[in-house]
């Protein structure tokens, strides 16, 4: 078993999920917008230090994923991509103190068995 594939696929997932809380990290910092394609608006976002470095990993994790799509099979890495649902509401929760009730945990083990599902056969 080549590693590389697998540790490629395990970044995509982390930076995923990163950069989700990453955009809410800066959109937090911006407030509620009223609109959204005013100059002012976008000079507020796209100036955001949370909100670059997010589209930074997001650039990032493209790039990696487009390699791992030549050594893997799309079938096998998308659904593993839900993971990211999994590092994200982890994060949301830790960094964010975001509120995660028992029934989104519950959603949360479910990703991560689905996720078993589909490694068993590799």
């Amino acid at each position: 078993m080549r590693l590389l594939p697998y540790t490629i696929l395990a970044t995509c997932i982390l930076l995923g999920g990163t950069t989700q809380v990453l955009f809410k990290m800066g959109m937090n910092s911006i407030g509620p917008l009223e609109e959204l394609l005013s100059f002012k608006t976008m000079i507020m976002i796209f100036t955001n230090k949370y909100i670059l470095a997010g589209l930074m990993m997001y650039a990032v994790s493209s790039m990696l994923w487009l390699l791992g799509l030549s050594m893997l099979d799309v079938s096998f890495m998308y659904p593993l991509l839900s993971l990211a649902y999994v590092v994200t509401t982890i994060l949301a929760f830790m960094l964010l103190n975001e509120p995660v009730r028992t029934t989104r945990w519950i959603g949360v083990v479910l990703v991560v068995l689905g996720s078993i599902l589909i490694g068993i056969n590799r």
